[in-house]
């Protein structure tokens, strides 16, 4: 944040409007005398960006009556941009706040609105804005009069809090939070599956019972299906006899052709007696092998029979077959459980044998460290010896400065003394008022000359010990900031052995963990896989049915050829029905040849005959078609039946369905739980997450990253303001009170060391603490503009000159020249005369009785 322009008015003590350009200048310092309104200027800052100031309320508003708001503009540049924030309490009304930031418009420019539609969460945007609040502004660059020592003074936690929103570490919070409801919305889903899981394991439970309704249902269609043929051929039947009917009418018919043609021609008679005569001797043939048929059919028949025995036996060879799925199962289940279970330990193994590979590293990792800690210790051990030379130097030092002033003295007196006696004539000493002869006043003018001679020895050794002690001094001092990091590398080197301790430990108890139960088990598995040790039980079972399945003597060979025999021998049967029929045939055959021998004797005779034939057939036809059964009551018993079946197999059809649909069902089921695992995974990761980025997680590993850099920071600028006297350090852990707890406490201490050793920063004085503030302060500072760019660009001293004597003051002065690059302004309060002339700009504040008003000069 840079400030560009400030415009009060009746706020605090400036009652009239006054405006101060920050443009034309880079350091500048406020002068003025107590009261004249010099901090007043700061609070307006921080109440216009924050709210906040020394004073809250109406407080803030110019106390004469005509004052009837107290108004502050203020217009800042932050991260390349240019924002304005106003905010005016009016008397007896509530506060109001506008926030705006500078726009582009063709040519020209313009106040684009912020303002939210609430004071709070207007606040909230320009807090958000400048990515800090009120305190972590403060504490990173304004030091406030009276709370110059806000940080160093907070307690621990409020110093982590700060030190928090300083590196700009709430992003993590926001992480956590998208992390934890990305984690909800994960549960949610995961909820919506078991209730979905649930419904669908309902269905599947039905599995059997659908099975059940399924197999109900075929053999039903199966009988209405064989009720359906039979009505069918019954109906056929019906046709057929129709069929047979219409052939006797048309046989009538032909009769009576055959009348008229045997009376036209009687050569067609001797022809049919020919045919006649022929049908007879063909008869005749097959009745001659009639023996060879039957036994033919008989062999036929033995072989049908002796088929249907072995189908019997195969029937039951397939009923103990299918009894050994269940056993034969368990035992390849139980050999692929194990093969898995071997699987596993080995890989195992080679894991465990890849990491003690390592151990060798471990160790060496180990000594390096144990090598860097003792190297550490030793440099402990040099910086306290060094600390006590410096206090002892220190103290001659003191000695020397305060007795050089009281032998200068009494030199001085003794020379004095000395001119006296030597001016002095007549017999009275000058000095005592007594009688004084040439040798006493000889005398005592040498004896004086000799102590003079060794006060002056004592005042040149003092004044060449002061010289060297400064020296020495100096030399002490680079040492120690040489040193200021030792136990910096003290901890990193014992918490790398720490952490190498632990891993060798862990490799060491995975090794000794395998041995006492991996590798037992892997042998073991090894063992019953080679000897077929497993599964006991159901390869007994197995054998007793293959026993079983020897002892019905079922032989698939001889089943498939006697298959083969009966088929071949089915013409056998055929061959019968010809030779039944021949027979039947025979005798009518010859009655026919006789008939139509008699005809050819007379025409006459063949004429009765033919008509008497023609007549007992239309006899049989009458009589055929008075027996004929009702075709329209037979279709309609089909239809019915037909209806039956249609229905039974769309009922089927649904039946199928259903159980079809539990295999979907099933992947379906299989394609939740392993989508609900991996959501399980994810939710157990989130969970991680949220650890990580919660305030113990990586913000917390970043404040520690960055102390160091602070430490380095603070040290540097307080070596040069004490002289290396002053040296500084955080200390993030300690322990607890109770002494029976073995962990350490999270904590944000600051050990402050001077040349005499370490105290607590209430027992520094007030310059001293200034000093180290200062130091803190201007780190923390610094830091933000490496770290993070244009986050805080202005440094603020407020009134902290008056605790320091005229060195500290210059090394003040020196130490803010030193780090004005770091910063674009740098402003600098006091009303110490002497310190005006320091910097080349200056803004005077001065109280007049139309209240505080300012100029730059």
């Amino acid at each position: 944040m840079i400030p560009v322009k400030l415009r009060i008015e009746g706020f605090l003590s400036y009652r009239e409007a006054v405006e101060l350009d920050f443009t034309s200048f880079n350091l500048a310092c406020i002068s003025g005398a107590n009261g004249a309104g010099k901090s007043a200027l700061l609070d307006a800052m921080t109440w216009a960006l924050f709210g906040q100031a020394r004073k809250r309320d109406e407080s803030i508003i110019n106390n004469h009556p005509s004052v009837k708001a107290a108004v502050v503009i203020f217009d800042f540049d932050f991260e390349g941009a240019r924002y304005r924030v106003q905010r005016i309490n009016p008397r007896g009304k509530p506060t109001t706040v506008d926030f705006f930031i500078e726009a582009d418009a063709g040519e020209d420019r313009y106040w684009k609105s912020l303002t939210e539609h609430t004071l709070r969460e207007t606040n909230a945007k320009i807090e958000s804005t400048l990515r800090m609040d009120f305190d972590t502004f403060t504490n990173a660059s304004f030091f406030l009069q009276g709370k110059a020592d806000q940080f160093a003074s907070a307690r621990p936690a409020d110093r982590k809090r700060i030190l928090n929103n300083i590196l700009g570490l709430e992003i993590w919070e926001t992480y956590r939070d998208a992390a934890s409801q990305k984690r909800r919305d994960f549960e949610k889903t995961v909820k919506s599956l078991e209730g979905r899981l649930s419904e669908i394991q309902s269905e599947l439970d039905e599995e059997p019972q659908r099975i059940e309704r399924l197999k109900t249902l075929k053999a039903r269609l199966a009988d209405v299906s064989k009720q359906r043929q039979e009505r069918a051929s019954i109906l056929e039947n019906i046709r057929s006899m129709l069929a047979a009917l219409d052939e006797q009418s048309r046989m009538l018919a032909a009769y009576q052709i055959q009348i008229d043609i045997i009376t036209r021609n009687r050569g067609q008679v001797l022809e049919t007696l020919s045919t006649r005569r022929e049908e007879k001797l063909s008869y005749a043939k097959v009745l001659s092998s009639a023996p060879a048929i039957e036994k033919a059919y008989q062999d036929w028949q033995s072989t049908y029979h002796a088929l249907e025995a072995m189908e019997a036996v195969a029937i039951q060879f397939r009923q103990r077959e299918s009894l050994r799925q269940e056993p034969l199962g368990i035992v390849q289940a139980e050999e692929a459980r194990l093969r898995e279970a071997l699987a596993g330990l080995t890989q195992q193994h080679t894991t465990l044998l890849e990491s003690l590979n390592e151990l060798e590293t471990l160790t060496q990792q180990l000594s390096t460290s144990r090598e860097k800690i003792a190297i550490a210790n030793q440099k402990l051990e040099e910086r306290g010896l060094l600390q006590a030379e410096a206090a002892h130097l220190q103290t001659q030092q003191a000695e020397a400065k305060a007795e050089n002033p009281r032998l200068r003295e009494e030199m001085n007196e003794l020379q004095a003394r000395i001119q006296q006696l030597q001016a002095a004539e007549g017999v009275e000493c000058p000095l005592c008022g007594g009688p004084l002869n040439t040798d006493d006043r000889k005398n005592l003018i040498e004896n004086l000359q000799q102590d003079g001679l060794g006060l002056g020895d004592r005042y040149r050794a003092n004044k060449k010990l002061l010289e060297n002690v400064e020296e020495k001094l100096s030399r002490i001092g680079a040492k120690l900031a040489d040193l200021n990091n030792v136990e910096v590398n003290l901890r990193e080197a014992t918490r790398q052995a720490d952490q190498l301790e632990l891993q060798i430990a862990n490799l060491t108890a995975q090794q000794q963990a395998w041995e006492k139960n991996g590798a037992p088990r892997l042998a073991e598995i090894r063992t019953a896989l080679e000897t077929g040790a497993f599964a006991l039980e159901a390869r007994t079972r197995l054998a007793e049915i293959d026993a079983e399945l020897k002892a019905l003597g079922y032989d698939l060979e001889a089943h498939e050829k006697l298959r083969q025999a009966e088929n071949a021998g089915r013409d056998a049967q055929e061959q019968l029905h010809r030779l039944e029929t021949a027979r039947a045939a025979l005798a009518p055959i010859e009655r026919e040849i006789a008939s139509i021998e008699n005809q050819l004797v007379n025409l006459e005779e063949n004429l009765r005959e033919m008509t008497s034939t023609h007549d007992e057939a239309a006899i049989q036809y009458s009589a055929a078609q008075a027996a004929m059964p009702d075709l329209r009551q037979a279709e309609t018993a089909l239809y019915d039946i037909q209806e039956q079946e249609n229905q039974l197999r769309q009922d089927v059809g649904g039946a199928t369905q259903n159980v079809v649909a539990l295999e979907s069902l099933k992947q379906r089921k299989s394609a939740m739980l392993e989508e609900r695992e991996g959501l399980s995974q994810q939710i157990a990761d989130l969970k991680q997450l949220e650890r990580a980025f919660g305030k113990d997680g990586i913000p917390a590993l970043l404040i520690e990253q960055a102390l160091p850099e602070i430490e380095t920071a603070t040290n540097t600028l307080l070596s040069r303001l004490s002289h290396g006297r002053m040296s500084f350090n955080f200390v993030t852990q300690r322990e607890y009170k109770d002494a029976s707890r073995e962990d350490l406490k999270e904590t944000l201490d600051m050990v402050i060391s001077d040349g005499v050793g370490q105290r607590d920063y209430e027992m520094y004085s007030g310059g001293e603490a200034f000093r180290v503030n200062f130091a803190i302060r201007v780190a923390l500072s610094q830091m933000l503009a490496r770290r993070a760019g244009a986050r805080l660009q202005t440094l603020v001293i407020d009134e902290g000159f008056g605790s320091q004597d005229a060195q500290g003051r210059q090394l003040l002065v020196e130490a803010i020249n030193l780090v004005q690059e770091d910063f674009e302004k740098i402003l600098v309060i006091t009303h110490l005369d002497e310190l005006k002339d320091a910097f080349s700009t200056r803004i005077e504040v001065e109280k007049t009785p139309l209240g505080s008003q300012l100029q730059v000069v």
